[in-house]
């Protein structure tokens, strides 16, 4: 949820002069310094869908460029005529804000696909590939990256077609591995998590390798940009106190002032809110805030590493970037009244995969909060479990494949620590979860 906006401009970092394209209004995608530039290109399809799709690109090609790799960072929303990517864009934030139960219908209609079958887009995925074409007829990219799950179906259509000769991968930030995510066209899938091997495979999709999730260093355990007791005093707590930090995203999505409400009224724990951009949000956490008489109510925040630092425990909706930062941190991650679609799905999936929470009613939520705040076995648990997704860095995989010129698959049973490579304890926890899979496939529902 952190960064600013976005809009729709192609640049190449790495030092490769930055253009302004046809249709294509300049100012959305900021260069990355450094890079050789005379390095391989790697084109990183992403969306201005939330700033979660926006940073995993910006994070990327900064790691890239440390391998003499070039990015060039796509708005997939600019690869459709003019006006369509931003038409988009509201639509989604509509959907998400203001009708969830649409987005619930979208989501079931055209996202969660069965296993097998290929979401019906026309006519997106048709208006998409001319452009798409013309940049790599263009720019000469060694591979094409998407981290947007409508690019993977549209560079996968590519592919299969014989319309794009450069080979695809496909990086999924979601732990449900929806229909859209998956295609046969595209030539290797990245993964978060071991438990998303089965769910591609039985959508038809090559290649599925655990990777791990993408965050800034600002958020790693290992070289945090603030420490504990710093972050604490800069929020005003006391050491006793133990803090929660409540957040929907960038746009400041779902039920989050009842959420808040539940926790500084059930339990001891201070909640620290962050509205993001919403200031209907911000307005409803505020009354929330002075109905209850305690906690921290905060608006749109640069510096999310900061809170990730002082938290106990982080509460979030949607499964993405949010949870992945707090995970890295060595925070644990509750999933509670997740939003519609994705946010559901991604909730039972996490929880499935045991790497975070996900109470049902306010009850569920205050006991299993107080739980975590301490130092109990299921905190260092879900910590341990999130921590060790970050043992391998995706970048190393992308580079090499850039730098060769060819996407060189490392085998599921290869040795342990290749990029991407899967140790057999992973092997044989992925037809483990073969049926987990299944189960959580046909178990969700709204709720």
């Amino acid at each position: 949820m952190n960064g600013g906006p976005a809009g729709g401009s192609l640049r190449a970092s790495g030092g490769a002069s930055e253009v302004a394209r046809e249709g294509v209004s300049d100012g959305t995608s900021e260069g990355v310094s450094a890079g050789n530039e005379d390095g391989p290109l790697v084109a990183v399809l992403g969306a201005n869908m939330g700033a979660g799709h926006l940073q995993v690109g910006r994070e990327l090609a900064r790691r890239l460029a440390a391998h003499g790799v070039r990015t060039r960072l796509v708005d997939i929303g600019e690869l459709l005529p003019r006006g369509w990517g931003r038409s988009l864009t509201g639509l989604y934030k509509f959907m998400a804000c203001r009708a969830q139960w649409l987005y619930e219908l979208t989501f079931s209609a055209q996202m969660r696909t069965p296993p097998g079958s290929t979401p019906f887009l026309f006519p997106l995925d048709a208006l998409a590939q001319r452009r798409l074409a013309a940049l790599v007829e263009r720019e000469r990219p060694a591979l094409v990256l998407s981290t947007f799950h409508l690019s993977s179906q549209v560079a996968g259509r590519m592919r299969s077609s014989g319309l794009l000769e450069v080979p695809v991968a496909s990086l999924v930030l979601d732990f449900f591995v929806h229909g859209m995510w998956v295609h046969g066209g595209v030539d290797a899938h990245l993964l978060l998590h071991s438990s998303q091997v089965p769910q591609v495979r039985e959508r038809g999709g090559k290649a599925p390798l655990v990777c791990g999730p993408v965050v800034r260093p600002a958020f790693h355990a290992q070289s945090p940009s603030w420490g504990r007791e710093e972050a604490r005093r800069t929020l005003g707590l006391a050491p006793e106190e133990r803090c929660v930090v409540v957040a929907g995203g960038s746009w400041g999505v779902g039920e989050l002032a009842e959420t808040f409400r539940t926790l500084a009224a059930g339990s001891r724990v201070v909640p620290v809110a962050v509205a993001g951009h919403n200031p209907r949000l911000f307005a409803s956490l505020e009354d929330a805030r002075r109905e209850v008489g305690r906690g921290k109510v905060l608006g749109w925040v640069e510096d999310m590493d900061r809170l990730m630092a002082a938290a106990d425990v982080v509460v979030e909706n949607a499964g993405g970037l949010t949870a992945m930062e707090a995970m890295a941190r060595g925070a644990p991650v509750v999933t509670y009244r997740p939003i519609a679609g994705h946010g559901r799905a991604n909730a039972l999936a996490m929880a499935e995969a045991g790497v975070s929470a996900y109470p049902r009613d306010a009850r569920e939520l205050v006991s299993c909060v107080a739980e975590l705040a301490g130092d109990t076995p299921l905190r260092r648990r879900l910590v341990a479990e999130g921590l060790s997704m970050f043992s391998t860095d995706p970048a190393r995989l992308i580079a090499s494949w850039a730098q060769a010129g060819c996407l060189q698959v490392p085998h599921p049973q290869g040795p342990s620590g290749c990029p991407g490579s899967l140790s057999a304890p992973e092997a044989a926890s992925q037809a483990t979860s073969q049926a987990t899979s299944r189960a959580a496939w046909r178990a969700w529902r709204p709720m």
